[in-house]
């Protein structure tokens, strides 16, 4: 069985080894590789492929940045082409924009931004409608976006 990983920014800039932003680089490549060897799957939110394209502008060092730009516009194609078990969620459904637009004030007094809370939707958003048969995690390294986390979509389909 095969488990989702909704991948947060704070864990793609690890595994893409940003400057600056990497002090948990091994630790993510291990786990990826991991994971990646049971053959589970990866997710990129639309945020969080925003957030990291903003990381890697602001790389100082043009060919650090360079090179970190190709790394990341081949992992996003083999997203968007569902490949090497990496998928992305590029779109948020109108209902979905609403949930995220209704939440900013509450958390913003928590200091969660749109970013974070759109990616929690998305996660929810896919958790309800793709109903994954093991389990579906939000990996993040920010402790605000750890702990989402659902199990059994498999016993969910038998019971629709």
């Amino acid at each position: 069985m095969s488990n989702v990983h909704f991948i947060d920014t704070s864990v793609l800039v690890e595994l893409l080894n940003i400057p600056n932003m990497n002090k948990h680089h091994e630790q993510a490549t291990n786990e990826y590789r991991q994971l990646a060897a049971k053959g589970d799957v990866f997710v990129l939110p639309v945020a969080v492929l925003i957030e990291t394209g903003n990381h890697i502008a602001h790389i100082s060092d043009g060919n650090i940045r360079y090179n970190i730009a190709q790394n990341f516009s081949l992992l996003v194609q083999q997203a968007i082409n569902s490949e090497n078990n990496w998928n992305t969620v590029s779109d948020i459904p109108p209902d979905t924009l609403a949930n995220i637009i209704n939440q900013i004030p509450d958390m913003a007094k928590s200091q969660i931004g749109i970013g974070d809370i759109s990616i929690i939707e998305q996660f929810n958003d896919y958790w309800q409608n793709r109903q994954p048969i093991g389990e579906i995690r939000i990996w993040a390294f920010d402790t605000h976006l750890q702990g989402h986390t659902f199990t059994g979509g498999l016993s969910r389909r038998k019971n629709k």
